[in-house]
């Protein structure tokens, strides 16, 4: 879905890829509320009953995020990778938190901004356009932070939660989710693999993913304490499966905006479909500042 007709390469040393990055999240949001829920949350859902739609599923992700950060209300919270800004208003609005989000994408940062006006809660919202290493955030500043689908986007991983724990105030928690190869050999086997290109370049121009035990050792080293694992595999391709349907459902409108836009889509997500619990999984960690 990169539709600037132009191969990128990230330079080394940058934090996050953010001008690559954009050439899929920085795009008219149109073309995501065709497929995503109504709350635009470019992410898995949680699905309990197993029976949820979209919308629910997606609630009660949210809902799961804030009690893995401990949020009882009125906290200090920081999204980074922000998307459209579902985790942002949710915390606003459902939990009185003053939220600020960051994105590299101008069009997301808008997005939010706008809604976050039209619900009222403008005055718990900032959104920071950049990325995380160079944007101006105070330290020991935050309750709570995510990481939600974002961290696969930063070339240094160590360093992002380094500066994570940081930001953090004593005792405070962080939710990381993220797409992970299995283990490392399966790493070695799969990331070079034509499929794996589509989705990691040519979908969104530049993405790494890890198996999970590098995760938990950038955490230990920035000296966090991890408090848990939750492998939501499933949870995405339920998620992913919802997302077809509606592009299915929208395939014209969707071409509309780019021609083969849904195709290139529905492509997308076969390929990550098809590789749940044989090449990637998808886990949710959370870790606390305990010093």
């Amino acid at each position: 879905m990169n539709t600037t007709g132009q191969e990128e390469t990230p330079r080394a040393g940058e934090g996050w890829s953010h001008g690559v990055t954009n050439t899929h999240y920085d795009q008219d949001p149109r073309l995501f509320q065709l497929f995503l829920d109504p709350s635009m949350k470019y992410s898995p859902g949680l699905f309990p009953e197993g029976n949820e739609d979209l919308e629910t599923a997606q609630h009660k992700k949210m809902h799961f995020i804030a009690r893995q950060l401990g949020l009882q209300g009125g906290e200090r919270v920081l999204d980074v990778g922000c998307g459209w800004g579902s985790l942002v208003c949710f915390l606003a609005r459902e939990y009185g938190c003053e939220v600020v989000g960051v994105t590299p994408a101008p069009r997301q940062a808008d997005y939010i901004r706008t809604r976050a006006a039209r619900l009222g809660i403008a005055g718990k919202v900032r959104i920071e356009v950049g990325h995380f290493h160079e944007v101006s955030l105070p330290k020991g500043a935050f309750q709570g932070m995510s990481f939600v689908g974002s961290i696969t986007h930063f070339h240094d991983k160590p360093g992002t939660l380094v500066k994570a724990w940081s930001l953090l105030k004593p005792t405070g928690n962080v939710y990381l989710s993220e797409t992970c190869f299995c283990n490392a050999a399966k790493r070695r086997e799969f990331e070079s693999r034509p499929g794996t290109k589509f989705v990691l370049q040519d979908t969104f121009g530049w993405a790494e993913l890890l198996p999970v035990s590098d995760y938990v050792r950038y955490f230990e080293d920035a000296g966090f304490s991890l408090r848990g694992l939750v492998d939501l595999t499933a949870e995405y391709s339920r998620t992913i499966e919802l997302w077809s349907e509606n592009a299915r459902r929208n395939s014209q409108a969707l071409d509309a905006i780019e021609p083969n836009l849904s195709e290139r889509l529905l492509k997308y997500f076969e390929i990550s479909n098809a590789g749940w619990g044989y090449t990637s999984k998808q886990y949710a960690l959370v870790a606390s500042k305990r010093r």
